[in-house]
């Protein structure tokens, strides 16, 4: 830590370094992110980041933890809502589409990027964990009450898949805002429809053919 700078001086400049980082990072690529340029963009000398940080891979990490830290804090909040089962669910989708949407650096961060096998930022393990965690005992939970019927993790995946799929697309600029808004919830209601558990009728409960709808 420099001389004569307190510790909110501290946390506030990592806190303005970190959000430099993260644009940085969107617009260079991990690969292409310079340190220098970083310093250049703050206004400090070229050797002020690394009183902070020990290197370029460390900042990435931390900034990713960030990002997820602030994602699982939106998810838990939606989660914690009073009310049944569905509305919750419609709280957390909600959710994460903001964040999406609110925090686009940040959600490109968090998958559009990864982080090098030989770096270990605990932070970020520990955010990424929790993030995946709260996603995965949530589908676990539909699954527990007979909302969806199947593989839970596997269920989880694709569900995620497909969301993410449809965000990453209108960030990418391929949506309008109008198609975003048509199929996000259609391509939600396809996948959860797929997996809702299907009723097997007692006989007693099939109707006679004669009130079977003609076959052309």
């Amino acid at each position: 830590m420099a001389r004569g700078l307190t510790d909110t001086d501290v946390a506030n400049f990592r806190e303005r370094l970190c959000e430099t980082a993260a644009r940085l990072f969107v617009e260079r690529g991990p690969g292409a992110f310079n340190m220098r340029e970083l310093a250049s963009r703050l206004g400090v000398s070229a050797m002020t980041p690394y009183r902070y940080f020990k290197d370029k891979t460390e900042i990435l990490g931390v900034v990713r933890a960030r990002a997820f830290r602030r994602f699982a804090d939106r998810l838990e909040a939606a989660h914690a809502i009073a009310g049944p089962q569905p509305e919750k669910s419609a709280a957390m989708g909600r959710a994460y589409v903001a964040f999406a949407l609110e925090e686009q650096t940040s959600y490109r961060l968090m998958f559009d990027l990864s982080q090098s096998s030989d770096a270990v930022i605990p932070e970020l393990e520990i955010e990424e964990q929790r993030v995946h965690a709260l996603m995965r005992s949530h589908v676990h939970m539909l699954v527990d009450m007979g909302v969806l019927e199947g593989d839970a993790d596997l269920i989880g995946k694709i569900l995620w898949a497909a969301l993410h799929g449809v965000i990453a697309l209108h960030l990418a600029g391929k949506l309008t805002n109008a198609s975003f808004d048509q199929l996000l919830p259609e391509t939600m209601r396809v996948i959860a429809n797929a997996y809702r558990p299907v009723k097997v009728m007692a006989p007693s409960e099939i109707p006679p053919a004669h009130e079977w709808p003609a076959i052309s």
